[in-house]
């Protein structure tokens, strides 16, 4: 009976501090485990990792990292040789989306460009009277990054292509003179 009753005082002791001292920081981030109760058990845990966002297009978005987007602190990354594009917010990897660039015969140039002209819709190409929406010009050039059809290989004739839904978020997560960057293959951020 003495030792019930010494456990369930020592039991009492650490309850009763652990509500009175507080598990959270008063910092931005919490990175102190913490423990709820759930559903009758316990769960552990540090601080929640993020979901990314699966399109149906294949493009990921991780809503963290993009929520921190002021345009400005953006940079888009097209790395030819694996057919993807990154939207890069303080140097981490917010969109990451399949993309087409230039068909056999046709040209996608690399190097470093800005944006320096945008249009969300209504913009149609003088070469091929096609449709281009969320267009992102390079530099002054003729080339750009916009939505249209992605087969699932180089296609274009030469522009950058993505999907509908990133382009539409990319788009909205820029500004004239987010810079752009297209690798014949990158290393990473």
């Amino acid at each position: 009976m003495k030792r019930v009753l010494t456990c369930a005082l020592s039991l009492s002791l650490v309850l009763g501090s652990a509500i009175l001292s507080s598990c959270t920081s008063t910092g931005g981030t919490n990175t102190t485990a913490s423990a709820a109760r759930q559903g009758g058990t316990l769960s552990r845990g540090l601080t929640t990792k993020p979901k990314v966002q699966r399109l149906g297009s294949g493009a990921r978005i991780n809503p963290m990292v993009l929520s921190q987007s002021n345009g400005r602190n953006a940079r888009l990354v097209i790395d030819i040789a694996e057919q993807r594009g990154y939207l890069l917010v303080n140097g981490k990897v917010a969109v990451n989306t399949p993309v087409s660039t230039a068909r056999p015969g046709k040209y996608t140039p690399r190097g470093s460009y800005t944006m320096s002209q945008r249009v969300r819709s209504g913009k149609i190409s003088t070469i091929y009277g096609v449709e281009m929406p969320y267009w992102m010009r390079l530099s002054g050039t003729a080339f750009g990054v916009h939505a249209g059809h992605l087969p699932g290989y180089p296609a274009s004739a030469g522009c950058v292509r993505l999907p509908v839904s990133a382009a539409e978020v990319i788009f909205d997560n820029t500004t004239s003179g987010t810079r752009v960057n297209i690798y014949s293959s990158w290393d990473g951020a």
